[in-house]
Order: C-alpha cells, then structure tokens, then sequence
C-alpha cells in the first residue's frame, strides 16, 4: 500500500515537473545556457561513446561519406554537421546546460588553430563515433578504446603545450571537468540482430561490463573524476526494430527492452561499485537514464508534447523505418512532435528534454541514480 502511494506521488510530481517548465521548459534553459556561455560551471566537456553523442567525427573517417540533409535541417543555417539528428543531439544540451554554446567540436575535425582551447585544458572535445560500441568487436567506426586513446594523445599534448602553469594546472582542470559517455546500444543491436540465445546473456552482459571497467579506470588514470554516464535506451522501441517483429505492431519489443534494461541495471551496480572500491579515489559519477526518459516519453507523450512516438520522422514504409533518411527521403514538417528522427535516433526535441530530465530532475523521479548531473557537478 505504501509502496503505490509512494509511486503516484512521484508520478505527480513528474508530471507536474514536465508541465510547469521541466522538460517541457528545456528550451529557455537552453537558451539560459546560451546566454551564460562565458560562466561555463566546469572547465571542459570530454565526450565519449556511439551516434547518441556524435558531433561529426564519422565524417572525417575514410570511406565515410558526409551527411545530407535534411540530416541537421534544424541546426543553425539549415546544414547537415554529421549529428545523426535534424538538429542538436544530447551531448549538445547538456552542454548548453552547463553554459557552453554546445557540444565541443568533433576530435578529428580540430587544426591547430582550432585546439587552441583544447590545448589550455578548456572546453574539452567530442571524441564519440556512429556505430561504436562498449566491445571493440562492435561497429566499424572509432571503437571506444580508440576514442580513449585520441583523448590520451590530447591530454600528452596539453601537459606540452596547455596552461601557464604546467602540468599540475592541467591535472587540476580535469578533475573538474565532465566526462561524457554514451555507449552499449550498438551492442545491444549487434546482439539482437545475430539472434544470439538467451543462454547467452549473462556471458555477454559479463563482457561489457568487463570492458566498460577498463575504460573508466583507463580515463581515471589519464585524469577523469566526474563520470556523466547515459545508459542504454529502450532499443525495443526504436522504429527499426518495432518494424521487423510482430512484437512491434502495437507497441515496443519487449524482449529487446529487457536486453537493455538488464544491462542497465549491472550497469549501475557497476558504477557503484567501482566507487566505493577505494581504488579511484575522488571519482564521482551520475547514470543517467536514457532507458527511463525515452519508457516516459512513450507511454505519456501528450504531457511531453508528442503526438507521434512510433514512426521515424524521415524515412520510408512502415513507420517510416523500412528505408533510410535520405536526401529523397520524405520527412515530417512537425519535427518537435516526434520522439524519433529516423529509424534509430531521436529528434532534437527528444535529446533536448533526456538533458534536462538526466541534468536537473529529481532522483526519485528516476531519470539520473544516485545523483543527477547537476548535483555531479556541484559536487
């Protein structure tokens, strides 16, 4: 009986939260954000992971082709970036929450001329690429060991050639700035399309977690201390796979959903542990629940302002997810009414409330453990 109370409760206080200016405000924060670019509350933002936080880095691989539109018709100036968004994705807001214009720039899009900043231990960079995944094994983009390996190569730089007062300066910078990372959903994918047994699961979940260990001790030991994880999504809802299982015709797939939430919940004892072990001293972190805002938006989308959290909003046949977002592609005009862009990402209106759901929310309302983001950072 307490328990039902205590979950309607919650339940009000979300909604009224996402009516009175929450998520649904996340547009004036945004924009406060932007108005408070030079009071930026950490120093950089280091960005990690698959296309949930890509600002472009794919288009520098070889053999990769650049994005078209309508891919980025509503970023400024109408024009395709390599964000898999017709806008700003996550990593931009949560940036702009934290006071910067948006995402720093892709890694491999940086000249020595634009590192200058990078290079003082300021405004960070985005080292996420489309496709990858937690498994070196998954995608055939920038692994996330690779990625981690350019920000160690960014960080021997800095200690060369950043901050007047060398390296002890350097050291201080990151420790205060926010490691972003996005990851374990192309896993997830690659898992489900190669029709792997349920047998399997455990063992797969066990190789994850083995390497998302690694990788965070390797970005502790180069000088993070501020963890902002964003977990899995509920994959079983995403158009593309809604559209080729019976399971999707009415709603999401939920075998695939459980796949997800599985790895979400070793995800965060995980992390967990890994901070109370002793071992990484001064390490601070926030999971942020990709999985919960996107399980909110769809069973709820009136009061998130949807009309439509099924269908690809460019694409083609059913759902809009049988054929790619193409330049021929037909796409929706009322982009900020749909929870998805093409068959796998979400809108810009989509990332835009995740941010501030996973930023500012509070943690009983489920969308950030064991703290939010904002409290990270105030931490």
């Amino acid at each position: 009986m307490m328990m039902g109370r205590r979950l309607r409760v919650i339940t009000i206080l979300l909604v009224a939260f996402l009516v009175s200016g929450g998520v649904l405000g996340s547009s004036a924060a945004a924009t406060a954000g932007e108005r408070r670019e030079e009071a930026h509350l950490v120093p950089a933002v280091y960005v990690f992971g698959d296309s949930t936080v890509d600002v472009g880095n794919n288009q520098y691989l070889p053999g990769d082709s650049p994005m078209q539109l309508p891919y980025g018709i509503d970023f400024p100036h109408s024009r395709p970036t390599g964000r898999f968004s017709n806008g700003y994705n996550v990593a931009d807001f949560i940036a702009k929450l934290l006071g910067f214009k948006r995402s720093p720039p892709a890694y491999l899009s940086l000249t020595p001329q634009t590192s200058r900043q990078l290079m003082r231990g300021f405004r960070g960079a985005n080292y996420a690429s489309g496709g990858s995944g937690v498994l070196d094994t998954t995608g055939k983009t920038l692994t996330l060991t690779k990625q981690i390996e350019y920000f160690a190569a960014t960080k021997s730089s800095m200690m060369t050639n950043g901050g007047s007062n060398g390296s002890s300066a350097i050291e201080e910078l990151l420790s205060k700035s926010l490691f972003l990372i996005s990851d374990g959903g192309n896993d997830m994918f690659a898992f489900i399309v190669q029709n792997r047994a349920a047998s399997e699961v455990p063992s797969f979940y066990a190789d994850i977690l083995s390497n998302y260990t690694r990788h965070i001790q390797a970005l502790y030991g180069l000088g993070a201390r501020r963890f902002g994880i964003l977990d899995v999504p509920p994959v079983g809802c995403v158009p593309s796979v809604r559209v080729t299982s019976p399971e999707g015709a009415n709603g999401c797939v939920g075998s695939a959903n459980d796949l997800a939430r599985g790895f979400n919940d070793a995800l965060r004892s995980l992390m967990a542990k890994l901070a109370d072990s002793g071992a990484m001293p001064g390490m601070s972190y926030s999971v942020g629940s990709s999985y919960n805002v996107v399980s909110y938006l769809t069973a709820n989308p009136e009061a998130a302002g949807f009309k439509d959290v099924a269908s690809a909003c460019c694409g083609g046949g059913r759902l809009n997810a049988q054929t790619g977002c193409t330049p021929n592609a037909t796409y929706c005009g009322n982009r900020n009414e749909y929870l998805f862009w093409d068959g796998v990402h979400g809108t810009q209106a989509t990332s835009r409330k995740g941010a501030v759901a996973v930023y500012s929310t509070p943690v009983q309302m489920g969308f950030a453990s064991p703290i939010n983001f904002k409290q990270l950072i105030s931490s």
